[in-house]
């Protein structure tokens, strides 16, 4: 189990992989497969059972549109914990604690530190463009109404970024890992991750790039903490950090704050429209992020067979 340092991806759950790289060849498609449909079950199932929650959004205090962006977020939850239970139910024998989704005050701590480390990461990505001192202050329309807006934007806000973490780092990323090794993992579904972002407005090769070390960087979390809930966390803080300093999220205007950061840069420094995740900041803040987290792996101790 996670908390006593197993996953589903070691050793003792699998048969040796023989010699040879066709072995290993075979059982990286058979992974593959697996993890492209969990994966394409979570979204497709979440899809279909979110259209009869689009009235919803014209209650929810905030935008259509944008309510009718996040509401796919709750039915995505449910059947990515439904599908994730059955394959480990069935499939593994097992329980979804070997996903890192247990429930004690240890996961909850790994939650908070998580989102308190996302919140410092995105403050270190605003703060070296600030450094240069050619930004100001500007007031901004908020399109959230009121305190019932605000938290419920920041609620499903969580539940999309559990969502995305439980779709990608959850069975698929274990699954993948034991035949391509931990980096296959977190290659493979950092790729998806960028590739999901493609069709944000105003994304670009910059953003694409930063969102796949984003990627790596969640993956790498939940190797070390062995624990999906610190990646959730560092997701969710990253994404509420963004909204509290008043700038696009994914190249989302989400309108949250009633100001923004004016930046008198180029776009380079600071994403642009598509906010802080396209900008070369964010770019150095992640790789070093992902070093100090691998580097981290590497010295924890390990159970042995673990794959690394």
């Amino acid at each position: 189990m996670v908390g006593s340092g197993e996953v589903l991806y070691d050793a003792h759950h699998h048969p040796e992989i023989p010699d040879g790289w066709i072995y290993r060849v075979l059982l990286g498609i058979a992974a593959l497969m697996r993890a492209c449909g969990a994966v394409l079950a979570i979204k497709t199932s979440g899809i279909l059972l979110s259209l009869p929650m689009l009235p919803l959004a014209f209650h929810l205090y905030m935008p259509r549109r944008m309510a009718e962006g996040l509401l796919w977020a709750i039915p995505e939850v449910l059947m990515g914990l439904l599908i994730s239970w059955l394959l480990m139910r069935f499939a593994h024998k097992s329980t979804l604690g070997e996903l890192g989704l247990r429930f004690n005050r240890r996961q909850a701590a790994e939650m908070i530190l998580g989102v308190a480390g996302g919140m410092a990461a995105l403050g270190l990505v605003v703060a070296i463009p600030m450094l240069a001192g050619e930004w100001e202050w500007a007031p901004a329309e908020t399109k959230i109404r009121g305190p019932w807006g605000a938290s419920i934007l920041l609620g499903l806000l969580a539940l999309a970024a559990f969502s995305e973490e439980l779709a990608l780092r959850g069975y698929a990323f274990q699954t993948l890992a034991y035949p391509l090794h931990l980096l296959g993992g977190v290659v493979v579904t950092s790729g998806v991750f960028a590739a999901i972002h493609l069709r944000n407005p105003n994304a670009d090769e910059y953003s694409t790039a930063n969102t796949f070390l984003a990627g790596c960087v969640f993956g790498m979390l939940v190797a070390w903490r062995r624990s999906l809930w610190a990646a959730t966390g560092a997701h969710y803080g990253w994404n509420v950090a963004t909204l509290l300093s008043g700038l696009n999220l994914s190249g989302g205007n989400f309108s949250f704050a009633p100001y923004t950061i004016a930046w008198k840069l180029d776009r380079n420094w600071t994403g642009g429209s598509y906010g802080p995740e396209g900008s070369l900041p964010c770019a150095v803040v992640l790789a070093l992020i992902l070093f100090v987290l691998i580097w981290l792996y590497h010295r924890q101790p390990r159970p042995e067979g673990l794959a690394g």
